[in-house]
């Protein structure tokens, strides 16, 4: 009769395992686990103890799971997933009770926008939970999916991983913002007419980090485009066009009250060409999760404030 490998293991060893397999890397997925690098060691040596079987092979990268394990790894996630949802499906959510730590990546526009906001919603609400609003980066998308961050916003981004599930918030305006006194003085602007200027544009990374959205609507129409400034920081393309005639194309209003030393521009632009609806990214496994839901439902709410302030 063939050996029961479910029998007598303990729950924590499939988690050490799980987290080995992510990270790749020892000293990693000890940092995850908030243990010492030695206790990783030992779980993992009870682990291919068990399981009659290296799981994992030193690389000069780091660890390779076997064959074994990486079939081991896709057979346990979903499972584990499903088990800790049992668990906590009858536990009543409750933010005031909350506590330990969650982050949540924003693109750059609205790490500006309603970054503060939405950290202060959290804590008013929540006083106990230590809260992470972090720009989005290179890694956000693979953090998502290892649960190292909860949920990021961007606009929607092509090709992510179908363990990602992507929630439409709403859609995004064309607009510019430029300096107080620019040269042009309309509420309104065509792409002829912007294609006239310099441009400041973020970079958002998975989405605008090879070319911007500017430089290619302005293309598609055979029209320049004039990009003579970038960076991941929006505070600091605004500083850039108080002091020049530069554009900041943005699909989100950055102010919900008129600044002295900005105003908006409405660009005059093909819909079908801009493509730009502001998205949720995080796990399909916790599509459900209730601590994911209420904080997009947090940000979904500051966005919607934020759009119907700068409407009226």
């Amino acid at each position: 009769m063939a050996k029961d490998l479910s029998a007598n293991l303990d729950l924590n060893l499939l988690r050490t395992f799980i987290i080995i397999a992510q990270e790749q890397n020892l000293r990693r997925a000890a940092e995850r686990l908030f243990v010492t690098q030695p206790a990783v060691s030992h779980a993992l040596q009870r682990l291919r103890n068990h399981f009659d079987d290296q799981l994992f092979i030193k690389t000069k990268q780091g660890l390779t799971a076997t064959p074994y394990a990486d079939e081991l790894y896709h057979h346990l996630t979903p499972a584990m997933d499903s088990l800790s949802k049992a668990l906590n499906s009858t536990l009543e959510f409750t933010p005031a009770e909350l506590d330990g730590k969650i982050r949540v990546a924003l693109a750059p526009q609205f790490l500006a926008s309603i970054g503060s906001e939405l950290y202060l919603k959290i804590h008013k609400m929540s006083p106990n939970l230590n809260v992470e609003i972090v720009n989005w980066s290179a890694t956000t998308l693979t953090d998502i999916q290892q649960g190292e961050t909860l949920l990021g916003i961007n606009y929607d981004i092509e090709n992510t991983s179908k363990a990602l599930m992507r929630k439409e918030l709403m859609n995004g305006d064309s607009l510019v913002f430029v300096r107080q006194n620019h040269p042009f003085s309309g509420t309104h602007i065509t792409m002829e007419e912007a294609s006239q200027y310099e441009f400041a544009c973020l970079i958002i990374p998975d989405r605008t980090e090879q070319i911007s959205d500017v430089e290619r609507i302005l293309t598609q129409n055979n029209l320049p485009a004039r990009i003579c400034f970038r960076s991941t920081s929006a505070q600091t393309v605004l500083e850039v066009i108080k002091e020049t005639d530069m554009l900041f194309p943005c699909i989100h209003d950055l102010f919900n009250y008129p600044h002295p030393d900005y105003r908006k521009i409405t660009v005059q632009v093909d819909p079908t060409l801009s493509q730009y609806k502001l998205v949720s990214f995080c796990p399909y496994k916790n599509s459900k999760d209730p601590l994911t839901l209420w904080v997009m439902g947090l940000v979904s709410e500051l966005l919607t404030q934020r759009n119907s302030a700068a409407a009226s």
